[in-house]
């Protein structure tokens, strides 16, 4: 078979548009690239080129140059950055050697703020969300709680502009509906709780042709907390655990009921919270023990008869919590 040569220096086969390798590399434009410039947010250091994202200057420069393969050394300068290219390049499948090329450019960079730094400093919020406890104050325990579960459950194109600490509990500005509608979820997911929302027209958009609202969003803790006497139907019981379900116990029972369980008792008025002037809660001391009663003794030594308890092995001497409620006794 005939060979076909270089056209150019005529000594070797031509492999490609009618050149040898040498040649047609030898004809390739140098590598050029013109200054760049891009901005910096002065707030969270993410870089403007195109659009502002959380890239490296080496990603940014990876993309401007579109190279396939090549290393950027970089100097960084008083007024930005000094970066030299080395490409290595390969234009067709049969090439056997990459032609490599050297190339400097400038960076520039310009301090500015993003859009999204930008609306945080300027107090920019979407929606409220509102903790709370239902019948209580929050207390600072809760309130460190909240705040933590509240920043854990940001996205990174989430913010919170404003942070407002009542009497009553806590308000959290948020960016967006939609992430302070997320993080009201995550709360009661990981808390118990209730969720209401409420949303109020502030403008349009005149581009889109809709509405601009505004919400707010209350998260309230149920109002049962550790400690907290409740009556249950008939009988008395403390609650243990008031997270993920309400555990009650006593000194012949206890009960765990889901929140939804709760709920319904609540609306059925068969459980409710009583108040610490309601009821005495004292530690008594079985003086005797009969076949129909047992003779305790008060913290102030009045001593009182009571009905035997029923699933409780009572013994002399010994120590109980009881509690009078209503003329009475509930063995705690």
């Amino acid at each position: 078979m005939t060979e076909i040569m270089c056209y150019q220096c005529g000594k070797h086969e031509a492999s490609v548009q009618g050149l040898c390798e040498s040649c047609f590399l030898d004809r390739q434009p140098p590598l050029k690239f013109g200054d760049l410039k891009i901005r910096r947010c002065r707030e969270c250091g993410s870089l403007f080129f195109e659009s502002w994202q959380g890239r490296t200057v080496e990603d940014i420069l990876r993309s401007y140059t579109k190279l396939q393969d090549a290393d950027y050394h970089i100097k960084r300068e008083e007024w930005g950055i000094s970066v030299t290219v080395v490409a290595r390049q390969n234009f067709y499948a049969a090439q056997t050697r990459p032609l490599i090329q050297e190339t400097r450019f400038r960076v520039y960079i310009k301090d500015s703020l993003c859009e999204h730094c930008s609306k945080m400093l300027s107090g920019y919020f979407q929606a409220i969300l509102q903790v709370r406890r239902e019948n209580h104050v929050l207390n600072e325990e809760e309130r460190e709680l909240f705040m933590h579960l509240v920043t854990q459950s940001l996205r990174e194109e989430d913010f919170i502009s404003r942070i407002k600490e009542l009497k009553e509990g806590t308000d959290y500005y948020f960016s967006s509906i939609k992430s302070a509608r997320r993080t009201a979820e995550t709360l009661k997911r990981q808390l118990g709780g209730r969720i209401k929302e409420s949303y109020h027209v502030i403008g349009s958009d005149e581009q889109k042709g809709t509405d601009i609202s505004r919400g707010t969003i209350l998260f309230s803790l149920y109002p049962y907390r550790r400690g907290d006497m409740v009556m249950y139907r008939d009988s008395i019981y403390e609650v243990k655990d008031a997270s993920h379900k309400l555990r009650l116990e006593n000194a012949m029972d206890e009960k765990v009921l889901p929140w939804k369980k709760v709920e319904f008792e609540e609306n059925k008025k068969t459980i409710s919270i009583l108040t610490p002037s309601q009821y005495e809660l004292l530690v008594c001391q079985v003086i005797a023990v009969s076949p129909s009663s047992i003779l305790v003794m008060r913290p102030d030594y009045e001593t009182i008869y009571l009905e035997i308890p029923k699933g409780i092995k009572v013994k002399t001497g010994k120590k109980y919590r009881i509690l009078f409620f209503q003329e009475r006794a509930y063995w705690m």
